[in-house]
């Protein structure tokens, strides 16, 4: 009784409530004010504008009013708002029994209370509307352009060179260089710049705490103390990780000097980064992330902005760096690890200087001038000349005396009065004939190596000595040259200055050049794309961490964009929130380093990585469940925060630094309900379905709207049984932008279970025995050893009797695509394959499956096969879904090969694809290039980075590879794709490590297969052969779905009235990704004793990438558009936010055009933007 009357009451005040909000919005149409300008149809079209504009805030902000109340007479008829998560039930919220309405696929929903409903239930179709992303035509245009010419196009350079080895002699991967005297004279002196320098890794054969410990600190204690000795002294230094370690140490004074240092230009930050990160494995999100970390912390301490990249040790480069520096501000960059070869040929065309520029660029915004280092190492025997043996001679920590020699036998000598001219001459012949290999007369030497300069002895007799032979060179006025210690800054400041013209533009004195250049070579066919894999557990934990990381940043500034629009800002929340954050950040950040992400360091500096990353994992897990209650809460104004507070728990729980996340139960008794919060993280609609695991098998799924969603249970399989407490449920979730959205899951008796809404899966089985499974599901025993297929309304795939993939269809048309895992062993030599190198003994062997059981779970949502094999469990999902995930297969192999020696193992796909020699692979997430296989070159050059997908097409197909993990791949043959899973090899590859890799862990690999047949349009395809190349917007969106998944949260306490959704309020194109939204940080605050670190500031940076797609191929699954790239944040950010924007320098060291939040954004394709917002 009490019930009927509180929900008559609720009726009452919700019916009266509408009236009113209906009444206040009718007054403000018909009282919107008039517009005062002069009549014209210009005038009277932006005063229509104006008053639509209004009217549409008024009708959101009425919306959000009903809403309100919507959900506040939804709390006043429910029970206790109590939930249980994996701890155990409790009471929950109890929603009314109102499901007879239409649902997803328009079933009737009948009241079935009381009637019997059979356990098993019988099977049901599913069918879904197919939805196509709306395009612009002439967003298809960029597509099919050809990129602007260049002087050097890196295929072509790979077209012509003979991959030769001959000895060089001194140099022995070049030539004998000569020179003509005469060629300098008192007019055209060569300028030559000695560069020290101290290469410090964070972590490699120590951790970064280590190293610190042991080396960094007191390099940059001796550099505060030498460098003011001398004006005359230079030093360079690239890692923020360990200068703000050592900072944080120092008192004022010593930051004062390294302050004054940067001034006067005797110190130089060099790229400015938290670490020099890998540029093969990384994603572009992360390389932006610690760019933008290094910066932040340049900008806040030093408050200067580097203007030079600096990467000498990452091996292999790629162009999405040079772009990234470019759109940060840097001017020029300098690059050393390169194929011996390829620098040879640039060498000899003079041409290690060159403007480096995108492959998809149709002009020149992206030239990026670079200077290539042209010898075998940045250590000084390889630095001052083309023979080592010489410069050797001129690394003053080598003297007699000192523990460390040269390798040829031959010490540096200090530098007398006796001895100067000789030592001076051997020396300037060095730099002369490197300066052959240049088209100016300036000279760059860097002078350093690991860890250098850490006794102060070194500082001296480095500086001293140096200092002496640069004083007799520039004595001696025949010698026509002018050498001095320098930083890269000088360097390039003078190289510009000889070749550009007087209006300050180069004069075309340095080619073009466009491509990358992967797979590095040192030595011989010792190709370093070993580390494309090697460690794959930790670099698939780099990729969640990034999307934990990405979804805590965006969350928490929504949250405090809120906070802000109704004035009533959590100050100390947000700090310590930030606190957390900033761990976060700063060890992704750690982990792109060029030994971290690449898997190249020793065990227990991997371990100190993982633990690393675990914890940050669990810091971004507390800022969006923190988030995501204040979001919800129906008390903002007088929200009661508590940073330390678990309102929630994610749905996967890293435990351990070595284990795979587990997934969190969702307990449930009798009648009990649990509202599921999923947040999506991506700027766009998302329609896809979604696994929660839970105690029982009869639930019902409620949505937001209090509709009951189709749903299918599964048994959930352990490693040698099926548990009999545990079920996984599947449903469709369809979820706004940057949305919070309620799904309620609720107990039921098992005689009220509705078997169209509730859809148990059949388990059928091959070559194995049943499996004892909970008696809701129907077990069938296969004898059939014919192939087997399972069909969705999108895709249809076909099974061997063995349960390996055997073609796919869609769209139609089939395609074979056999599926098989392959083995590699390594080189019987004295030198093969590490963590480092892949050097494989022959072609890889097909792993013998034998007559493997196979399990197929059967639903009409989604169908699940799955195959043990010795080394891994080979899991294909087919999803009927009208979203992204129902276009292609879901592959995931968990891994195992700690049983192995000296084994590498891929997984291949086979097809009908005439791709011929020509495949292509991803560059760092963020652009497609071209890659041909070279019977000329050995088969591990032709494997290359896969950070995040790989294809291979012919006029009818593309087969794409997308990876939610880091992993090297080839196309080895044509209409083959291959991707490698893990390796396991006992010997150092004698690059430094010391060790083999030998810490191998049970590893998932999760795949996306898509299968897009070519349409014939006239927008099919590219127009040009050129080296990029473009995914098709469902490429993109599954690319993004994968690295960015939807997050669920449990509840696990009292959470207090709640919304049952929350959204942004608007949504981007779908070719405009939301790469981060991201709150900075203001400087440290000191008020008494108390040090606040990391206070949030009231500046938010927004990064947008417009992303180019290929048109050729359809955009099924989608139901966005796109519409030229324009984007309005006032729309994006209705309701938060000032009116004031700036668009900003990538990592926002420099700001650009001032704007405000109602303009329009024209954003070109390809390129990254950031703008500043503020809070409102």
């Amino acid at each position: 009784m009490l019930y009927r009357m509180r929900l008559r009451a609720s009726s009452l005040v919700f019916g009266g409530a509408v009236s009113l909000a209906t009444l206040v919005l009718l007054y403000q149409v018909l009282s919107l004010p008039p517009e005062t300008h002069p009549p014209g149809d210009a005038k009277e079209m932006r005063s229509l504008e104006s008053r639509l504009h209004r009217l549409e805030n008024d009708i959101q902000s009425n919306h959000h009013t009903i809403q309100e109340i919507k959900d506040l007479v939804r709390q006043l008829g429910s029970a206790n708002i109590k939930a249980n998560g994996l701890l155990g039930p409790s009471d929950s919220i109890s929603l009314p029994n109102k499901f007879a309405r239409n649902s997803l696929n328009a079933m009737n929903v009948n009241d079935i209370n009381g009637q019997e409903v059979p356990l098993k239930s019988a099977s049901v179709a599913i069918h879904h509307n197919k939805t196509f992303a709306n395009i612009a035509q002439d967003d298809c245009i960029f597509g099919q352009a050809a990129a602007s010419p260049v002087d050097i196009q890196m295929e072509d350079v790979y077209n012509i060179m003979k991959f030769d080895n001959p000895d060089g002699g001194a140099w022995k991967q070049g030539w004998n260089i000569q020179y003509d005297e005469s060629q300098w004279t008192p007019d055209k002196k060569l300028k030559v710049f000695v560069i020290p320098h101290s290469h410090n890794d964070p972590g490699w054969i120590k951790t970064v705490e280590q190293y610190f410990s042991d080396q960094t600190r007191h390099i940059l204690d001796h550099m505060v103390q030498r460098l003011p000795q001398d004006q005359r002294r230079k030093f360079i230094w690239a890692e923020m990780s360990y200068l703000s370690m050592w900072w944080d140490q120092q008192p004022e004074s010593v930051k004062d000097v390294v302050r004054s240092l940067a001034d006067r230009g005797q110190l130089e930050i060099v790229t400015g980064g938290w670490v020099m990160n890998d540029e093969a494995n990384t994603h572009y999100f992360a390389m932006l992330e610690q760019m933008v970390e290094g910066h932040e912390w340049v900008r806040l301490n030093l408050g200067i902005k580097p203007n030079n990249g600096w990467a000498i040790d990452p091996f292999g480069m790629t162009p999405t760096m040079a772009y990234l520096l470019k759109r940060m501000g840097l001017e020029n960059m300098l690059i050393q690890r390169v194929h011996y070869s390829v620098k040879k040929h640039l060498a000899r065309e003079k041409s290690l200087e060159f403007k480096w520029r995108q492959i998809w660029d149709t002009g020149s915004s992206s030239d990026m001038f670079c200077h290539m280092m042209p010898f075998y190492s940045y250590d000084i025997p390889h630095t001052c000349g083309p023979d080592p043996k010489i410069c050797c001679q001129f690394d003053f920590l080598r003297m007699s005396g000192s523990g460390v020699t040269c390798p040829w036998r031959v010490p540096p000598q200090p530098i007398t009065s006796y001895n100067v001219k000789s030592r001076a001459e051997l020396l300037l012949d060095q730099y002369r004939k490197k300066a052959q290999l240049f088209r100016s007369n300036v000279l760059l030497v860097p002078l350093g190596d690991d860890f250098r300069y850490v006794r102060a002895e070194e500082w001296d007799n480095q500086y001293t000595n140096y200092q002496k032979l640069f004083d007799y060179m520039n004595s001696r006025e025949d010698l026509h040259v002018q050498a001095q210690f320098g930083t890269l800054a000088d360097y390039f400041r003078a190289l510009h200055e000889e070749t550009d013209s007087p209006a300050g533009e180069e004069q075309g004195v340095f080619p073009t050049l466009s491509g990358d250049f992967f797979t590095y070579a040192d030595r011989d066919d010792h190709y370093w794309s070993g580390y494309y894999t090697t460690r794959p557990f930790h670099k698939a934990l780099d990729r969640i961490l990034e999307g934990y990381v990405r979804g805590a940043e965006i969350l928490y500034s929504l949250m405090l964009g809120s906070q802000s629009a109704i004035n009533t800002p959590l100050t100390e929340l947000a700090n310590l929130l930030m606190a957390r954050l900033v761990v976060a950040r700063r060890n992704l950040a750690l982990f792109q380093h060029h030994d971290g992400i690449t898997g190249t360091a020793k065990d227990h500096v991997v371990v100190d990585y993982a633990k690393k990353m675990l914890e940050s994992i669990h810091n971004c897990q507390h800022v969006i469940q923190q988030a995501a209650h204040y979001l919800l809460s129906f008390e903002q104004r007088s929200y009661n925060a508590n940073a330390g507070s678990v309102y929630y728990e994610l749905g996967e729980k890293f435990l351990e630094h070595n284990k795979l996340a587990s997934h969190m139960i969702v307990a449930l008794r009798d009648g009990s309900s649990v509202p599921i919060v999923i947040y999506n993280p991506l700027a766009q609609r998302r329609q896809e379905l979604f696994t929660i695991r839970t105690s029982s098998a009869y639930v019902e799924i409620i949505d937001s709207k209090e509709k009951m969603v189709p749903c299918q249970v599964d048994p959930v399989f352990l490693k040698s049984e099926v548990s009999q407490t545990m079920f996984d449920i599947t449903f469709l979730v369809d979820l706004p932008a940057l949305s919070l959205m309620t799904y309620t899951i609720k107990a039921r008796d098992p005689g009220t279970v509705n078997p169209k809404m509730v859809m148990f899966s059949d388990v059928i089985v091959r070559h194995t025995g049943a499996p004892t499974v909970p008696n809701v599901f129907n077990v069938i025993e296969e004898k059939d050893t014919n192939p087997f297929s399972v069909k969705t309304d999108q895709v249809e795939a076909t099974f061997s009797s063995n349960g390996l993939l055997q073609a796919v269809t869609t769209q139609g048309q089939t395609i074979p695509v056999s599926l098989e895992f392959v083995k590699y062993g390594v080189k019987n030599n004295r030198e093969t394959s590490g963590a480092y190198l892949f050097l494989p003994d022959k072609e890889a062997v097909p792993v013998d499956v034998g007559r493997a059981g196979v399990m197929l779970v059967k639903g009409p949502l989604m169908s699940t096969v799955s195959i043990q094999l010795k080394n891994v469990h080979h899991v294909v999902k087919i999803k009927n879904s009208p979203g992204v995930d129902g276009i292609g297969l879901d592959i995931s192999n968990h891994v195992d090969i700690t049983a192995e020696h000296n084994f590498e193992f891929a997984m291949r796909l086979n097809t009908g694809i005439k791709n011929d020699n020509i495949f292509y692979t991803d560059l760092n997430g963020f652009q497609i290039i071209k890659r041909v296989r070279y019977a000329k070159l050995p088969l591990q050059a032709n494997y290359y980075p896969i950070p995040s997908q790989a294809f291979i097409q012919d006029q009818d197909f593309r087969l794409s590879l997308i990876s939610a993990q880091p992993l090297g791949g080839a196309s080895l043959q044509s209409g083959q794709l291959e991707i490698m899973m893990d390796r396991r090899l006992n010997q150092d590859d004698n690059r430094g490590l010391g060790q083999g890799i030998l810490d191998n862990l049970h590893t998932a690999s999760i795949f996306r297969l898509l299968v897009e047949p070519r349409i014939s349009t006239k927008e099919s395809g590219p127009a040009h052969d050129g080296p990029a190349a473009f995914p098709s917007l469902v490429a993109h969106a599954a690319t993004n779905t994968l690295l960015y998944p939807v997050y669920s949260l449990i509840p696990v306490s009292k959470v207090g009235p709640m919304h049952s959704s929350w959204t942004v309020g608007g949504e981007l194109p779908c070719d405009v990704h939301m790469v981060n939204l991201r709150t900075m940080l203001d400087p440290p605050i000191t008020t008494g004793a108390q040090r606040l670190q990391h206070p949030a500031g009231k500046t938010t940076s927004l990064t947008l990438h417009r992303l180019g797609f290929d048109c050729g191929l359809k955009s099924q699954g989608l139901s966005c558009s796109t519409n030229g790239g324009k984007v309005r944040l006032s729309e994006v950010f209705p309701n938060m936010f000032s009116e004031q924007v700036h668009q900003m320098s990538l990592s926002m060291l420099y700001e650009g055009v001032d704007m405000t939040k109602s303009y329009t954004l024209s954003l070109q394709p390809m390129e990254l933007y950031t703008f500043r917002l503020l809070l409102s």
